[in-house]
């Protein structure tokens, strides 16, 4: 009860020393939650479309790195993994860029998405949560991702207009938006979702009208029996199926050109942040208890214990580290809701809780210093009473 009393009493009388150590702290907070928020945002716009696909293996051409855009599969491949024994449905899935230029005639802001070519209600196809599925392979409909009708405020039965390049020229098509699907980026660009045979007319291609007679697609989406092991129907796909490459969508994604330097960047971004509340903190507090060594000896020369003025020391820094947190993280709420859907954030309870208590468990480390310094202050020396 006393180390609180003393704690708080000397919080109270130098109050504008630890109101700077506060926002210190607070601004740290901010910088480390948004940069959680960054890394978590940018690892969903790598990955959403695969966590999403709804199977358990996808097929690509051999010996492309499992690079998306470079990865070519044909229908006869398509048939071929159809009559592996465990696969229960194939889809193909082409994957090009475009750029929506217009809604319902009105010119809007260029937003450049993903444009996957799909088998209506085969694997690869999306889900939609309004509106309806793709149906005809021919149709010129879509389905969009939540990322896109939230940055463009499309309504439902809208027409949009992509622009393409085909060959030297640039050419406008218009689609009808039939469904809302939830987020799907591919390659950190939203995406909307297009019947195979118009993607292949539509897509940028070297002549305009279609890619020729074999249509020519990306990857291909499996889904397997019930109980079907995946990594056995793998085996039998890669030696039944000539020149393709077998992976899990966790993979997938994981292989995407600069998600794992992203991440490893980010994380030790994070990294260092926390050190620097370790190092802040600690030289904080080690000056503080430098400052007043006489005060000290006072108390333990009168009958307190290094133990007590510890604990003391350990008040101020949870109440500096607790209230810099709640600072940073009500600032980062707040920033949160102003913020574009343009920016890649995203909040995940888990990491934010981890994140808070990381920081948390540096206030103890940062003051063993400054406990160090107080278990080697003898009383009657600091009060200058000794040699």
């Amino acid at each position: 009860m006393l180390s609180l009393y003393l704690a708080t009493k000397e919080m109270v009388r130098n109050k504008r020393r630890f109101i700077s150590v506060f926002m210190i702290v607070a601004l740290i907070t901010l910088l480390v939650l948004f940069t959680s928020a960054l890394g978590d945002g940018l690892a969903q716009g790598a990955s959403e479309y695969f966590e999403r696909v709804g199977a358990e293996l996808i097929v690509y051409q051999q010996d492309v790195d499992l690079q998306l855009p470079a990865s070519r599969l044909g229908r006869a491949r398509l048939s071929q993994i159809r009559r592996v024994p465990g696969v229960a449905a194939v889809g193909p899935v082409g994957v090009s860029v475009a750029a929506i230029i217009a809604v319902d005639g009105v010119e809007s802001s260029s937003l450049n998405v993903s444009m996957l070519g799909v088998e209506p209600r085969q694997p690869g196809s999306p889900v939609a949560f309004a509106g309806t599925a793709l149906n005809d392979s021919r149709a010129a409909e879509t389905v969009i991702d939540r990322h896109v009708s939230e940055r463009l405020h499309i309504p439902l039965g809208s027409t949009i207009t992509l622009k393409v390049v085909q060959g030297m020229e640039e050419k406008h098509y218009d689609l009808r938006v039939v469904g809302f699907a939830e987020g799907r980026k591919v390659n950190f660009i939203p995406s909307i979702f297009v019947p195979l045979r118009r993607w292949d007319q539509i897509k940028p291609q070297a002549t305009a009208g279609g890619g020729g007679a074999d249509l020519i697609f990306n990857i291909a989406v499996v889904q397997l029996e019930h109980n079907a092991s995946p990594a056995d129907v793998a085996a039998q796909i890669t030696t039944t199926v000539s020149q393709v490459e077998v992976t899990d969508p966790v993979t997938a994604y994981k292989t995407t050109q600069g998600y794992n330097d992203m991440m490893s960047t980010i994380s030790m971004q994070q990294g260092f942040m926390l050190m620097i509340v370790v190092l802040i903190v600690g030289s904080f507090f080690q000056i503080q208890t430098l400052q007043k060594v006489a005060q000290i000896g006072m108390l333990e020369a009168i009958g307190a214990s290094s133990g007590m003025v510890i604990v003391t020391l350990l008040f101020q820094v949870m109440v500096t580290l607790l209230v810099g947190l709640s600072v940073g993280a009500a600032v980062m709420w707040g920033m949160s809701r102003m913020m574009p859907p343009s920016v890649p954030i995203v909040f995940s309870g888990t990491k934010i809780t981890i994140t808070i208590l990381s920081l948390l468990v540096s206030g103890p480390i940062a003051c063993l210093v400054a406990a160090r310094t107080i278990l080697k202050i003898e009383p009657l020396r600091a009060l200058g009473l000794s040699a």
